[in-house]
């Protein structure tokens, strides 16, 4: 199976993944509040940057290829896109 074909199924879009992924970035950089100086270098290093760009892209490619490897099945495509629907609903009913 696609990735493409369970994103239609979960009626999700290119940027359902993406507000997922930058809700999951978010959660990492507030786990540095204590690091400082780490953040610096993540950010003034461009590692940021380049896991920033194209995210969503490399995301789907990645699980597309877990599938496609069977390092990861159906059910926890599955699990993951329910988790980008649940990231979804709470984008318009919740605050950050």
């Amino acid at each position: 199976m696609k990735i493409t074909e369970l994103m239609r199924e979960y009626d999700l879009e290119i940027d359902d993944v993406r507000w997922y992924l930058a809700s999951q970035q978010a959660d990492r950089l507030l786990g540095y509040r204590e690091k400082k100086r780490e953040l610096i270098r993540l950010v003034w290093s461009g590692a940021l940057e380049g896991e920033l760009y194209d995210m969503e892209e490399r995301f789907l490619g990645e699980l597309q290829s877990r599938l496609e490897r069977g390092t990861r099945d159906e059910a926890q495509v599955r699990a993951i896109l329910r988790e980008v629907v649940s990231c979804r609903e709470n984008r318009y009913t919740k605050p950050p």
